[in-house]
């Protein structure tokens, strides 16, 4: 069992530091002017319980060294819901026509986004770590008990 419990763990922690070094490279991203050109709700997938799934669609237009540039992301993960009145708020900050601060990757300017990523995991990742310590007690509980 304390081994399953560090394995699962580890997993997670893995994850985390995962989406926290995501986040963490944004910070290098240069911020410029972008325009939005279209914003739509893509009605036309399914989730896995085969329900519809909501998806934001957006583009926008930016320039970076001179170049005009489309994006076509709001953050570097599908921005999607199961219910379209949880996009409202999102979908009023990126009407039509709005000009709006995006963040362009100076090593490939075609990748842009409206939002940085989080850094959030970063502060979770110390819940796992509870688990990999509970499953190490586990281990030596089980090695070192007297008989």
């Amino acid at each position: 069992m304390g081994v399953f419990l560090i394995a699962v763990a580890s997993v997670l922690v893995q994850y985390l530091w995962h989406s926290y070094e995501r986040a963490a490279l944004m910070d290098a991203w240069q911020e410029v002017s972008c325009k939005i050109t279209k914003l739509d709700v893509d009605d036309s997938s399914r989730n896995q319980r085969g329900m519809t799934k909501y998806l934001m669609v957006v583009a926008y237009d930016y320039q970076f060294d001179g170049k005009e540039f489309t994006g076509s992301k709001i953050k570097l993960l599908p921005t999607e819901a199961s219910d379209p009145r949880k996009l409202k708020k999102k979908i009023e900050a990126y009407a039509e026509g709005t000009d709006t601060t995006c963040y362009v990757n100076p090593q490939t300017p075609t990748e842009a986004v409206l939002k940085k990523d989080s850094k959030a995991a970063l502060y979770s990742i110390w819940f796992p770590f509870l688990f990999i310590v509970g499953g190490l007690g586990m281990i030596f509980s089980a090695l070192f008990r007297k008989n």
